[in-house]
């Protein structure tokens, strides 16, 4: 009896080991150890990082400058830009310029063939070819005069010829020079009115052709003319810009003027060039608010090294107006992406990256405050950042090596997990348990029948469990 009595309790040591992972479900454990990371995060080998220029930088404590912020444009000066315009009608010869071309003072930009120059120069030959006749007869008339003059000096010497026939010789003698002289003059003259008009155009030759010249170093801009065109008086040509120095104009609402200050220092940022910040200092105030906007214009100058600003190109500006007391953290301003409305930089958690919330304070060039959502340590990703976004949203991507070149984004559970892990543990628990006791009363009678021969009490519990067991199945 108490060999058999042994024996159904290793069954039923057995049976309830068995039974044991029932109550906590099959494969519970593994969803707990498999769970589906944050949304979005990424994994990337680290020398697939190296191969997509992904540059992850700690978070820092600064002290951040405090700034008002606006918007702006990037225009000339007008002192530093020039129309050149067509100083008399012509016809366009040459073109020696294209539009953004580097020029050189006085270097030429047009030449134009101009009728009006042909016809002064022909109507100053011919006024001096009439001239130079005229002088030729002066000057014989001159000669004459001077030998009757000689003569008749020579007479009145030897008292043969009248004291009055000498004065009238000496008479036609001076008005003979005069005549003289003054078709000298006329020959002189007679390229005057060509000169002036030369001198007026500037580099103008006198065969008709005009050279219209740049008047200071820049760059060549908004060509308006084409070779053969015919141009009248006034119409302009070509424009020339030195963009060595530009302004940042804003415009600064009433309210916020007290800030506002000349030689006040100014960063100026551009979409053109994110992460870049040219800096520069007010150099004047409209004296005038718009009656309209209730703003005043600001205009900064700004170094412009290699011309990369452009004139009409939007910019922010910051005019700096004091610093904080303390340090705050920062992130560079690339690290953060607008997703939905929230701020979101990603944190580097071993190859993995997470999208992480941030709040953001004040901003200073580059920099921006965060206020909550990481700490200073985080390393996070400050450039390419945008391309974990898009990894991201691809949903699942296999990991591949660094020789493919993919970037692998955790996937997502599927629909039938997140359905079957929806329902609640209590409904886990209690179909485990129901399904543990079937199981022990089955197997018990299943081991009374094999033993042969077991007590009244014993033979009852068996058929109660089988019965009990096959009502499950049923069921």
């Amino acid at each position: 009896m108490q060999h058999k009595q042994a024996q159904i309790t290793v069954v039923l040591l057995l049976l309830l080991s068995s039974g044991g992972p029932l109550w906590a479900h099959g494969g519970h454990d593994d969803a707990f150890e498999n769970a589906a990371p944050t949304t979005g995060q990424v994994k990337v080998a680290p020398e697939v990082q190296k191969a997509l220029g992904i540059k992850v930088t700690p978070v820092e404590e600064q002290l951040l400058s405090t700034s008002l912020q606006v918007n702006g444009q990037i225009q000339a000066i007008p002192s530093q830009s020039a129309q050149i315009h067509a100083p008399v009608a012509g016809r366009v010869l040459r073109v020696q310029v294209q539009p953004g071309q580097a020029v050189q003072k006085g270097q030429t930009l047009v030449v134009l063939d101009s009728p009006e120059i042909r016809q002064l120069a022909v109507e100053a030959e011919r006024t001096r070819t009439q001239a130079q006749a005229q002088v030729t007869q002066a000057q014989a008339r001159v000669n004459l005069a001077q030998s009757t003059y000689e003569r008749e000096q020579e007479l009145v010497n030897l008292k043969i010829s009248a004291r009055k026939d000498f004065q009238v010789a000496e008479a036609e003698l001076r008005q003979a020079q005069a005549d003289l002289a003054a078709a000298r003059a006329q020959v002189k003259l007679s390229g005057a009115l060509l000169t002036n008009r030369l001198a007026q155009l500037g580099q103008v030759r006198s065969d008709g052709r005009v050279a219209l010249l740049a008047p200071f170093a820049g760059v060549a801009t908004n060509q308006q003319v084409s070779i053969g065109e015919a141009v009248e008086p006034g119409k302009m040509l070509f424009e020339v810009v030195n963009l060595n120095q530009v302004w940042a104009v804003a415009q600064v609402y009433e309210k916020d003027l007290g800030r506002v200050r000349p030689t006040q220092a100014v960063e100026v940022m551009t979409e053109s060039y994110p992460g870049k910040t040219f800096r520069g200092r007010i150099s004047s105030l409209d004296p005038i608010v718009n009656a309209e906007t209730r703003t005043l214009a600001v205009r900064a100058v700004l170094a412009n090294p290699g011309g990369l600003l452009k004139p009409q190109m939007f910019a922010t500006l910051r005019l700096i107006t004091g610093r904080m007391d303390r340090p705050v953290t920062v992130i560079a301003r690339s690290a953060v992406l607008d997703v939905e409305g929230k701020k979101i930089v990603y944190v580097q958690n071993g190859d993995a990256f997470v999208p992480t919330e941030v709040q953001l304070g004040q901003m200073s060039g580059n920099l921006v405050e965060v206020t909550d959502g990481v700490f200073p340590g985080d390393q996070v990703v400050t450039q390419r950042a945008f391309q974990l976004r898009a990894e991201a949203l691809k949903g699942s991507i296999p990991a591949e090596d660094s020789a493919s070149g993919q970037v692998a984004a955790d996937s997502a559970p599927t629909p039938e997990a997140a359905s079957t892990n929806t329902l609640p543990f209590w409904v886990w628990l209690l179909g485990g348990l129901g399904f543990s006791v079937g199981t022990f009363f089955a197997g018990l009678g299943v081991a009374c029948r094999t033993m042969g021969s077991v007590d009244p009490v014993l033979n009852r519990r068996a058929k109660l469990g089988s019965a009990y067991f096959e009502g499950k199945k049923d069921a």
